[in-house]
C-alpha cells in the first residue's frame, strides 16, 4: 500500500491490513463533494482509516471487517461532522465496541473468537448493503452485538464454573451477613453492654450465626450459636450476688468452648481471638464485683435480648438481585471472604499479601508511543465547534468502576504485564473472574477490594489506552498537522478535532 502521495499531500501508510478504498478513490470523492470542509473531510477520514487499518491492537481478522464500513463512515463524517468530536456518536459506538471486544481474544481463528468474527462479518454486510445513512442501523448492531457478548459471558461461566458458582456463594453469603449484621447492631444498640462486645456481637458473631444455619451448618450448631451470643450478653453483667455469680461460673466452661468452636468455624484470625478474650476476661472479673441490677433492669435486659434473638437471618431469595456487596477493609475479618487452600488453588484466587505493594511497577507498556491523550494536545487541527466528551478511564483509581465483561486488559500478576480477558462480575461486583493464556488459559480471580487497590498502584490498566477511533483521530491530526502548516479552521467558533 505504500505509493506517491496523493493531491492532499498526505503518504499512504504501508503495511495496512486491508485497502484504505478512501485513499484509493479519493479523486473521484473529491469530484463527486463540493465545499472546503467535505474536502478536509475525505482527507480526514482516509487519514484516519490509514491509522485504523494499521492499529497493532486491531486483530488482522477485525480489521478486514472494519475496512468494509469505511464508506459508511464517511458518509456519517460528511452528513455529522459531529462524528470526531461526539463519542457517542453510534457509528464511532460500533467501531469502537467491535475492535475493543475483538483485542480481549486469543485466537479469532477458531472456537469463540471464531463465532465473533463471523457475528460481526454479518452485521457489518447488514450496515452495507442497508440504508447506512440512518443512525438507528447502527444502534441496532450495538444492541445485536452486547446480546452476543452477554450470550458469550453466559457461555463463558459455564466454562469457568467452578469458579463463579463459588466466588456467587460466597458474595451471598456476604450480603447475607451483612444485612444481618445491621439488624442485629440496630436491635443491639438500646443493650447496656460494653462496647468491644457489641461490636463483637454485631460483626464477629453474626457470621458465627450464618454461617451456622447456612447449608454448611446445622440447626443444633444454629441453636449453639444463638444461645452463645444471648450468654455472653449476660455474662458481662453486673452480677454481686452469690446465687448470680455460682450461675456464671457454671455456665462459664459451655460458653468458652462454644465461643472457641464458633471462631474456627470463620476461622476468625488468631490475633483478633487474642485482643477479644483479652478484653473479655477483665469485664468478667470486674462483673464479680458490682451491685446486681434492679427488678426492673433484669426485665428491661431481658426485653432488648428477646428482641435480638427474634432478628432472622435473611434468606437469598430476600436480597435485591444486584445490590452492591460491599467488602470490609482487610483488618475486618469477613467469613465469606476466607478461602481454604484448595478453593483459592481452584480458582485461581489472587492472595493480597501475595503482592510486593510496595515495589516499583514499570507501565511502560511497550505501547510505541504516546498515549491519544497526549497526541491530542500537540497538534490543532480544527473542523467542528463541540466540545469533545471525557473519555472513560483507561488507568487509575476510577477505572474499577468502568470495567466491562469480554474487554481486554493488562495486569501486573507474577512479576509482569500480561494480557487478561474479564470473563465474569459477580452480581454484586464483589468477585472477578479474568483468564489469559491461548492454548492453555489460566483462571485469575480476586476481589474489588484487591482489583480496587491494583487499580489504586497503576498494577491494572485498560488494554487499549484509547478506543480505536480516538487512537486514530489522534495520529491521523498528528499526520495532517505535519504538512507543512495547520488545517483551515471553521469560522466558527473553534475546538479540537
Amino acid at each position: 500500500m505504500s505509493g506517491v502521495s496523493g493531491p492532499s499531500g498526505i503518504t499512504p501508510l504501508a503495511g495496512l491490513m486491508a485497502v484504505n478504498v478512501i485513499r484509493q478513490h479519493r479523486d473521484e470523492l473529491m469530484r463527486a463533494s463540493s465545499g472546503t470542509l467535505d474536502h478536509m473531510v475525505i482527507d480526514v477520514v482516509g487519514a484516519l482509516f490509514d491509522q485504523v487499518l494499521s492499529d497493532s491492537k486491531v486483530p488482522p481478522q477485525m480489521a478486514r471487517q472494519i475496512a468494509r464500513l469505511q464508506l459508511p463512515v464517511l458518509r456519517a463524517a460528511l452528513k455529522d461532522v459531529g462524528f470526531f468530536s461526539s463519542r457517542r456518536h453510534p457509528v464511532r459506538r460500533f467501531v469502537n465496541r467491535i475492535a475493543s471486544l475483538a483485542a480481549a481474544y486469543e485466537d479469532l481463528d477458531q472456537g469463540p473468537g471464531k463465532d465473533f468474527i463471523e457475528r460481526v462479518r454479518a452485521l457489518v454486510q447488514e450496515i452495507v448493503e442497508g440504508d447506512f445513512d440512518q443512525m438507528d442501523l447502527y444502534e441496532s448492531k450495538l444492541q445485536a452485538i452486547e446480546a452476543l457478548v452477554q450470550e458469550q459471558s453466559a457461555r463463558d461461566v459455564g466454562t469457568h464454573a467452578t469458579a463463579a458458582t463459588l466466588l456467587d456463594n460466597k458474595e451471598t453469603q456476604l450480603r447475607i451477613q451483612q444485612r444481618y449484621m445491621r439488624e442485629l447492631k440496630s436491635h443491639l444498640e438500646p443493650v447496656a453492654l460494653p462496647g468491644f462486645v457489641r461490636d463483637f456481637l454485631a460483626q464477629v458473631w453474626s457470621q458465627v450465626q450464618v454461617q451456622a444455619a447456612g447449608p454448611f451448618g446445622s440447626p443444633e450448631l444454629a441453636q449453639r450459636a444463638n444461645r452463645a451470643a444471648r450468654e455472653l450478653a449476660l455474662s458481662v453483667q453486673p452480677k454481686g450476688e452469690p446465687q448470680l455469680r455460682k450461675h456464671f461460673l457454671m455456665a462459664l466452661p459451655q460458653l468458652m468452648k462454644d465461643l472457641n468452636e464458633g471462631l474456627e468455624l470463620i476461622r476468625w484470625p488468631e490475633p483478633a481471638k487474642k485482643d477479644f478474650f483479652g478484653k473479655l476476661l477483665p469485664e468478667h472479673a470486674a462483673s464479680l464485683k458490682t451491685a446486681p441490677p434492679t427488678d426492673f433492669e433484669q426485665r428491661q435486659l431481658k426485653h432488648y435480648l428477646d428482641q435480638v434473638e427474634k432478628v432472622s437471618i435473611p434468606t437469598a431469595d430476600e436480597l435485591a438481585p444486584s445490590a452492591h456487596a460491599e467488602l470490609p477493609p482487610p483488618q475486618e475479618h469477613a467469613a465469606p471472604l476466607t478461602f481454604s487452600a484448595e478453593e483459592a488453588e481452584k480458582i485461581g484466587l489472587v492472595d493480597e499479601n501475595a503482592v510486593d505493594w510496595d515495589g516499583q511497577v514499570d507501565i511502560d507498556l511497550g505501547e510505541g508511543g504516546p498515549s491519544a491523550e497526549a497526541e491530542a494536545g500537540e497538534v490543532d487541527v480544527v473542523l467542528e465547534a463541540l466540545a469533545p466528551e471525557p473519555a472513560e478511564p483507561t488507568h487509575g483509581p476510577q477505572l474499577i468502576h468502568h470495567l466491562q465483561t469480554g474487554i481486554a486488559y493488562r495486569m501486573h500478576v507474577e512479576g509482569r504485564w500480561q494480557r487478561v480477558r474479564l470473563n465474569w462480575i459477580s452480581p454484586g461486583r464483589a468477585f472477578f473472574v479474568f483468564t489469559h493464556g491461548k492454548a492453555h488459559q489460566k483462571t485469575i480471580s480476586m476481589t474489588s477490594r484487591m482489583l480496587t487497590r491494583m487499580c489504586d498502584t497503576e498494577r491494572f490498566r485498560a488494554f487499549e489506552q484509547a478506543e480505536l477511533i480516538e487512537r486514530a483521530t489522534a495520529r491521523a491530526r498528528k499526520q495532517l498537522a505535519q504538512l507543512g502548516g495547520a488545517a483551515p479552521r471553521s469560522t466558527a467558533t473553534s475546538s479540537r478535532l
